[in-house]
């Protein structure tokens, strides 16, 4: 009798992928910024990671993703180290077995889509802090869940939103997250 296990490989090849492409670009690539990278592929990208966000005190959150970060750690595709310093929180880096899971997910990273999406993903958002992809994250969040239920946001709607999920941004910094989203077409149509 042959056994099956769903192993999801290209979930852990995704993390072992972001973690060695952010490492020249993201200031400090962390737990935070791994799930609003994730979040972000997923929602702005269209590209199935497998994995359901909802908000938390970060902005969008899974527990699965974690998870995954965990048993990716475990086996040794990546390290963690927490962050002794004013930022605290965690940096993660690549780890001795990085390239091996990598190639156990190829199917899924080298799809064009799926490669495109990351290079856009780590070039438009790689550069920011886990701070600044938290705000992003959130209004992309907050919009597209709205819309999704049929309440369509102003760009006043959705900053005042915004402002009471996370009201140690200010409104200019709302305003200009919401207006770069715009721009870069990354925000759904706004009522």
């Amino acid at each position: 009798m042959k056994v099956s296990l769903d192993i999801p490989w290209q979930r852990y090849a995704l993390i072992a992928e972001l973690t060695k492409q952010c490492q020249e670009k993201c200031p400090q690539f962390g737990k935070t910024v791994l799930q609003k990278m994730v979040y972000l592929l997923q929602e702005v990208f269209h590209i199935d990671c497998g994995y359901d966000f909802d908000i938390y005190a970060y902005g969008p959150f899974t527990p699965q993703l974690l998870q995954d970060l965990d048993l990716v750690e475990h086996i040794g595709a990546v390290k963690i180290y927490p962050v002794a310093s004013m930022s605290g929180g965690y940096e993660i880096k690549p780890g001795d077995q990085a390239a091996h899971l990598i190639e156990k997910g190829s199917d899924f990273l080298q799809k064009y889509e799926v490669k495109k999406a990351i290079e856009t993903l780590v070039d438009e958002f790689g550069c920011f802090r886990a701070k600044d992809l938290e705000l992003r994250s959130t209004i992309i969040f907050v919009q597209r869940d709205f819309q999704k239920h049929g309440k369509p946001l102003s760009a006043a709607g959705l900053i005042e939103i915004v402002k009471q999920l996370k009201p140690k941004y200010t409104d200019l910094e709302i305003q200009e997250a919401i207006e770069e989203l715009r721009k870069k077409r990354y925000l759904e149509t706004i009522a």
